[in-house]
C-alpha cells in the first residue's frame, strides 16, 4: 500500500503545480497566528480581504464532484472513489476522496469508503477528517473524506482522552480498513449516531483519523456567533474571516468553543 499512497501525494503535488499555473486551484491566503490556551498552541488562520473576495467570486453552485473539474483530478482511490484537490485549500495539497457515484454525505460510511480513504495514509503527518452533514461542517452533500499533511496541535489532548465533550477514541497500531470500519460502527452505535431505519441519515458527527488513532464525536452546532467549525478545527486549527473573529475566539475560549459545538459529556 505504501507505494500507492506515496504516489498519490507525489502526484497531488504535481497536479497542484499545474492547477495553480492554469488558475483552477485557488488557495485561500491567510495570516497564521498562534492562540495560546492551557499550554496548547492552537493555530488561527485569518483570511486576507482579497482572498475572501476571490473565494466568494469563484464559489461553484450545485455538486462540484459530479462532474468534477478535470484539472483537479489526482488519481483513482480504489474502485469507487477518486482523489481530487480541494479547489480552495488553506493547507496545500488538500486532498478529497470522493465517491465516483453520488452517495449522500450524511449516510453511514462504508467499508469501501475506508478503503479509499486509507490510500492517502502513508506518512505520520497525514490527518484525515470527515464531516457528516451541515451541522458537522460539511459544505457539500456528495460523499467526500478529506486529507491534509499537518501537525496536530491537539494531538496530546486527544491521545490522552481528555477532551471536554462526549467522544470515542480508538488507539491504533496499524491501519486496516476492515478493523476501522467495524470499530467505526461500534463507536457510532455507542454514541447513538446510527439511523433508526435503513436509508435514513446518521446524526451529525465528525470522524478524525491518523496512523495513531481514530476519534469520533457528535456535533450539536456548526457555528457559534458566526465562527464555523468542521472536523479540522478539532485538530486545533481554525479558519476565521477577520481579526475580530479571532479575538472573539480567544475571549470565548478555544476548548469551550469546541465543546459547545459538540455534545456535552
Amino acid at each position: 500500500m505504501s507505494g500507492q499512497t506515496e504516489t498519490l501525494w507525489e502526484k497531488a503535488s504535481q497536479v497542484s503545480e499545474q492547477a495553480l499555473a492554469d488558475g483552477s486551484l485557488m488557495p485561500i491566503v491567510t495570516d497564521a497566528q498562534v492562540i495560546e490556551e492551557q499550554g496548547i498552541a492552537f493555530l488561527g488562520h485569518v483570511v486576507t480581504p482579497n482572498a475572501t473576495k476571490k473565494f466568494r467570486a469563484t464559489s461553484t453552485q450545485g455538486n462540484p464532484f459530479l462532474p468534477y473539474e478535470e484539472s483537479l483530478y489526482v488519481a483513482d482511490a480504489g474502485r469507487e472513489h477518486v482523489c481530487l484537490l480541494n479547489k480552495f485549500p488553506v493547507l496545500s495539497p488538500h486532498l478529497l476522496i470522493c465517491s465516483k457515484a453520488f452517495v449522500p454525505q450524511q449516510s453511514c460510511l462504508s467499508l469501501c469508503d475506508f478503503e479509499g480513504w486509507l490510500k492517502g495514509f502513508d506518512h505520520p503527518d497525514v490527518f484525515g477528517f470527515y464531516n457528516n452533514g451541515p451541522i458537522a461542517g460539511a459544505s457539500q452533500i456528495h460523499r467526500h473524506m478529506q486529507l491534509v499533511r499537518s501537525p496536530i496541535p491537539l494531538e496530546q489532548v486527544i491521545a490522552s482522552g481528555q477532551l471536554p465533550f462526549e467522544h470515542r477514541l480508538l488507539p491504533l497500531q496499524a491501519l486496516d480498513a476492515k478493523e476501522l470500519y467495524a470499530n467505526y460502527l461500534s463507536m457510532m452505535a455507542s454514541l447513538a449516531l446510527l439511523p433508526a431505519t435503513e436509508g435514513e441519515n446518521c446524526s451529525p458527527y465528525n470522524l478524525l483519523l491518523t496512523q495513531r488513532w481514530m476519534l469520533l464525536f457528535p456535533r450539536s452546532a456548526n457555528n457559534i456567533d458566526g465562527v464555523y467549525a468542521n472536523g479540522i478545527n478539532y485538530s486545533g486549527r481554525f479558519l476565521v474571516k477577520h481579526e475580530e473573529q479571532l479575538a472573539w475566539l480567544k475571549q470565548y475560549g478555544v476548548m469551550k468553543y469546541l465543546a459547545d459545538c459538540s455534545r456535552q459529556a
